[in-house]
């Protein structure tokens, strides 16, 4: 396999994180096998493993867990049910991992996936080192909450007021200038169309389908810190084709921060003569803007 992606800056970057949209089931072996060799120093996944099914969103799960990069996972509305059970698969996998490391004499610690939600983990690489905050888990989008209950059980939130308080603790405990805020839906704010970048396309009339508790704790990050990019899914995108129409939008610029969708659905699909997968390459600097862009890696035909 090989990747297909665009022209890179002459300097190298402080950080690459590789992010895995929306997976609807679309994730095996052949690519834990890719993003483990890869030079990505984090993995970030919007969400969304299965399909539905408990047995879709576990099995999922179980590949995710091959992954020996430092990998977050942010629980998204398909995920909402089985959040627990997903949880443990990978703590499970973590586990067998560690004692398949004793049994072949190797001490060393390698990390773990983790399933998220209203988190935040720090991160140093080549003595940069930045947040990421982790959003309202099992969004849907629109203006209510959804599996509240699920909400309510886990995170002691109720309303939008709450999950905008608990996200605003977060922001206040980052410990670093540079944050980069992971979910599965988008923040409201950005368009209401069914093109923008988190409007709903599965309405005639549209209508801005973000989060606005995640808005809300963007526009706060930004009193105290530098906010990087928003990655998010959720609204999903379309495998490239010829005489393609209403494309969504898959990144934006806006107020000095990067807005990505990363969910293309399906991520892996048939290409023109070869089977094509996708994700997103994330490059942070210390200084400089962040810079983003889709990576289609093909896998020749057999």
């Amino acid at each position: 396999m090989h990747p297909i992606v665009g022209q890179e800056r002459a300097i190298a970057p402080k950080v690459k994180i590789g992010i895995i949209g929306d997976l609807h089931g679309a994730f095996d072996a052949v690519d834990a096998r890719y993003f483990n060799r890869s030079d990505y120093d984090l993995l970030l996944l919007t969400g969304d493993l299965g399909s539905g099914t408990a047995q879709n969103g576990i099995g999922i799960a179980r590949e995710v867990a091959r992954l020996d990069k430092p990998t977050l996972v942010v629980a998204g509305n398909n995920d909402a049910p089985y959040a627990a059970e997903i949880s443990a698969e990978f703590k499970y996998q973590a586990r067998l991992a560690a004692l398949m490391r004793v049994s072949r004499g190797r001490g060393e610690q390698e990390s773990s996936v983790a399933l998220c939600g209203y988190d935040l983990r720090t991160y140093t690489f080549s003595d940069y080192s930045f947040s990421v905050l982790v959003g309202r888990p099992y969004s849907r989008g629109g203006p209510d909450l959804f599996h509240p209950s699920g909400l309510a059980e886990r995170y002691g939130v109720f309303d939008q007021g709450g999950s905008e308080a608990l996200l605003s603790e977060l922001v206040r405990a980052a410990p670093t200038r540079d944050i980069v805020w992971l979910a599965h839906n988008g923040p409201s704010g950005l368009g209401d169309r069914g093109t923008d970048i988190f409007g709903a396309d599965f309405r005639k009339e549209g209508g801005d389908w973000g989060d606005r508790d995640l808005e809300a704790a963007v526009r706060y990050s930004k009193e105290e810190h530098r906010v990087l990019a928003v990655i998010a899914g959720h609204m999903h995108r379309r495998p490239p084709r010829p005489g393609a129409e209403r494309e969504r939008t898959a990144q934006l610029e806006k107020d000095g921060t990067l807005y990505v969708n990363a969910s293309v659905v399906p991520r892996i699909f048939n290409g023109a003569k070869s089977e094509v997968r996708h994700h997103m390459a994330l490059e942070l600097y210390a200084d400089g803007p962040p810079v983003v862009r889709d990576v289609w890696v093909e896998e020749a035909a057999r």
